[in-house]
């Protein structure tokens, strides 16, 4: 499996500073979900995305063409519309605020290594 990255891209403000500043721009991850999708598909009786990509729907509809017995569901993250994704798959799910604090790792994570608990990862007080 594949991984996106973030690219550099030179940005130059169009307001009245014309300062140009750096930011990142991802790249490949929505072609690698495609591929995964199809390379995994033996795989997987149901795929559930969470993503709100519409880029997406040409391969939701090429796999319930080559596995019409598998069935596609989406999640868009909080905030986000998924119509046309919606529209693709066989179902849907609504994601809530409770779901992301019910999914988070426990405050602070113990790191191990060799059976011992090395160092700790807390979450930074700014996180609710």
């Amino acid at each position: 499996m594949s991984f996106g990255e973030f690219k550099a891209k030179a940005i130059t403000c169009q307001s009245t500073c014309g300062q140009t500043f750096t930011t990142y721009v991802e790249k490949q991850t929505d072609i690698n979900i495609a591929v995964s999708l199809i390379s995994f598909a033996d795989r997987y009786d149901k795929a559930i995305l969470l993503t709100a990509d519409s880029d997406q729907v040409p391969t939701i509809n090429l796999l319930k063409g080559l596995y019409p017995e598998k069935k596609f569901a989406i999640l868009p993250p909080i905030g986000r519309g998924a119509k046309d994704l919606i529209k693709a798959c066989h179902e849907h799910f609504k994601m809530t605020e409770e779901h992301l604090a019910a999914c988070q790792l426990p405050n602070p994570f113990p790191i191990s290594k060799d059976g011992k608990t090395t160092r700790y990862l807390v979450k930074p007080p700014v996180w609710p």
